[in-house]
């Protein structure tokens, strides 16, 4: 299983002489083994690695999309393979309530939005929405999908294959003490708490004993914002601990934060933990093989 990294940065896409190493895309990451391709999430990261998939021949796609706010289907309308007539593309995300994955994706693709609606892509498009704990099979990679604790409807995946585990939990307050999702909040403070723990409980699952775990590290600790969605570089340290993952990569990087911020962060992170972890912070084009 070969991971690699094509859009590492979170909110919104940024280009500046500060983030050139780390890269300034926003969510995507390819998964690939045996010829099967595996996307997670459609920020402008997609964009480069769409015409690398066309350059390489590649018309059978897998899409993950962790949940659809913006900056992870922004990129979706410039694939290059929805201009071609051979591809067949699958979008897979945690079910809505009261839209379907499809509906959504045609909305941010109309007027005046865009100026090419979703319906006249020519490769075929196969939507698909997955319940809580939904697993499937894609060729080599068994697949799972859990419900985290972010606004909307928001999912994360453990991808596994021959033996290897790749986990992505992005988006999420991990340890926070507020609920964010749609549908949350209702019931008695016990029946939230409850929930609370559940998602956290979902998230080890996710991670546990994953070899690679892909987490949201958008703040740092003295920036933490209870009422966003985010977790920091602590909580995924700590879910890496409680779940045993053997590597971590620090993700959905904050838009200004700058190379040198993000190496000294993993630096001391790396020093705090006594070098427990593989940890590193997620950067464009990096590449990885499990």
């Amino acid at each position: 299983m070969n991971v690699t990294f094509w859009g590492v940065r979170g909110s919104y896409p940024v280009s500046s002489p500060y983030c050139t190493r780390y890269g300034g895309n926003t969510p995507c990451i390819e998964v690939t083994a045996q010829d099967t391709c595996i996307i997670i999430d459609a920020g402008t990261g997609i964009c480069p690695l769409g015409h690398h998939l066309v350059e390489r021949g590649v018309s059978d796609i897998h899409l993950l999309i962790s949940h659809t706010h913006w900056d992870h289907i922004q990129g979706f309308p410039h694939f290059a393979p929805l201009r071609l007539s051979n591809a067949r593309i699958h979008l897979y995300s945690l079910a809505h309530a009261d839209r379907s994955l499809h509906q959504i994706m045609q909305q941010q693709q109309q007027a005046p939005f865009f100026p090419i609606p979703l319906d006249e892509a020519r490769a075929e498009l196969v939507f698909h929405d997955l319940k809580e704990g939904e697993r499937w099979q894609i060729g080599p990679f068994d697949l799972l999908c859990k419900r985290l604790n972010h606004p909307s409807y928001t999912g994360g995946f453990r991808i596994e294959c021959n033996g290897k585990t790749f986990a992505y939990i992005s988006d999420t307050d991990l340890y926070g003490p507020r609920l964010h999702g749609a549908d949350m909040n209702e019931g008695t403070d016990a029946e939230r708490e409850a929930r609370r723990i559940d998602l956290q409980r979902s998230a080890g699952d996710l991670a546990h004993r994953a070899n690679l775990m892909v987490c949201d590290t958008f703040f740092l600790p003295e920036e933490y914002k209870e009422d966003w969605g985010h977790s920091r570089t602590v909580d995924a340290l700590q879910l890496g601990r409680e779940a045993e993952a053997q590597r971590i990569a620090f993700f959905h990087h904050e838009p200004h934060r700058s190379d040198s911020q993000l190496d000294e962060i993993v630096e001391h992170h790396r020093a705090e933990t006594g070098h427990s972890f593989d940890l590193f912070a997620a950067a464009e084009g990096a590449q990885i093989e499990l």
